[in-house]
């Protein structure tokens, strides 16, 4: 008796694996993974890495982009919880998330890199005038004073990238040796040129702007025109770290940012609610298809260094961790 009940036992476990075999999306995990991201990613996440995760994971994707700092803003004030965090500062966590009075997280990784540019409207009316800069016959700044050009940037309050144009043009008025960049911008928050992160690309590509200051990746991924920078201002260069590091600014709510190389990073907050799906995204934002899917959107991977506490880090995301990224 014993002998025919292993038997059957033995029989219906191949049964079982055969079955599992036929039926691999069974084997899958599901539920759903909440992103919340830099906006400037919109097209890489939603267009690609999302789709792409869904499809290998059999967990479901949904994403929110905002400005950075705003997000993690959201999330300090309860507003937001989502599975999964990425920031285009690395600077947004250790200001926001890792601070001693409200820690929402003990950890990120880095794991792309960008650089400031400006994209520009083809069909705009000035156009002939950024097709000068690119020639080399006009500096950009030059075009930037064409009487009733319009150019936007987002709130250095709520966004890196904003702060960022601000870097830029201070690290621009050293590197041409002129005092009559930072004036083009006006105030810090000059309501006539700020707008929101997910829509300033909108309002470009609608006409409603001559240009705007972006990363390189999301005029690449929509196809936009733009004009490449100086390493020296486009904040994309680590052997420039420190002369970078000379700019700070401080925001509306106290918060100062010291400007640092661009890189793209990623945590899982301990407010998460799908802690398996969002350690499946991170593996494959990190290591996974994902890696090369961002590269295809303009977006260079870079080393995955980590700050904060390498124990909290997820056992899968460990091993995947190549150094510390210094401070």
């Amino acid at each position: 008796m014993r002998n025919v009940v292993a038997v059957l036992v033995l029989l219906c476990s191949r049964v079982g694996c055969l079955c599992a075999a036929e039926n691999p999306a069974q084997s899958k995990q599901v539920g759903t993974v909440q992103v919340l991201y830099a906006g400037s990613l919109g097209a890489v996440l939603e267009k690609s890495v999302g789709p792409e995760f869904e499809k290998s994971s059999g967990f479901t994707y949904q994403g929110e982009g905002q400005g950075s700092l705003g997000a993690a803003k959201m999330m300090s004030d309860g507003l937001r919880s989502p599975d999964v965090f990425i920031s285009a500062d690395a600077a947004v966590n250790d200001k926001v998330l890792m601070t001693p009075e409200k820690k929402l997280t003990d950890w990120y990784v880095t794991f792309a890199s960008s650089a400031m540019v400006l994209g520009y409207n083809p069909k705009s009316n000035f156009n002939s005038i950024f097709e000068q800069v690119q020639a080399g016959k006009v500096p950009w700044y030059e075009a930037l004073k064409t009487p009733g050009l319009k150019f936007g940037r987002t709130d250095p309050n709520l966004d890196p990238k904003g702060y960022r144009t601000l870097f830029l043009f201070h690290l621009a008025e050293s590197y041409y040796h002129r005092n009559d960049l930072m004036p083009l911008l006006g105030d810090p928050a000059n309501p006539t040129q700020i707008f929101p992160e997910p829509e300033l690309l909108i309002r470009m590509e609608s006409g409603q702007l001559d240009a705007g200051f972006f990363y390189r990746h999301e005029v690449v991924s929509h196809k936009v025109p733009f004009i490449e920078l100086p390493n020296q201002i486009n904040q994309s260069d680590p052997s420039l770290a420190a002369l970078y590091m000379e700019q700070k600014f401080t925001t509306n709510k106290g918060v100062t940012i010291t400007a640092t190389p661009i890189v793209f990073t990623v945590t899982i907050p301990h407010t998460a609610k799908n802690v398996p799906g969002a350690v499946a995204f991170v593996r494959f934002l990190l290591a996974g298809k994902g890696r090369n899917l961002i590269e295809q959107y303009g977006l260079r991977p870079s080393a995955i260094l980590m700050n904060g506490d390498k124990s909290k880090i997820p056992s899968e995301i460990q091993p995947l961790v190549e150094g510390v990224l210094a401070p």
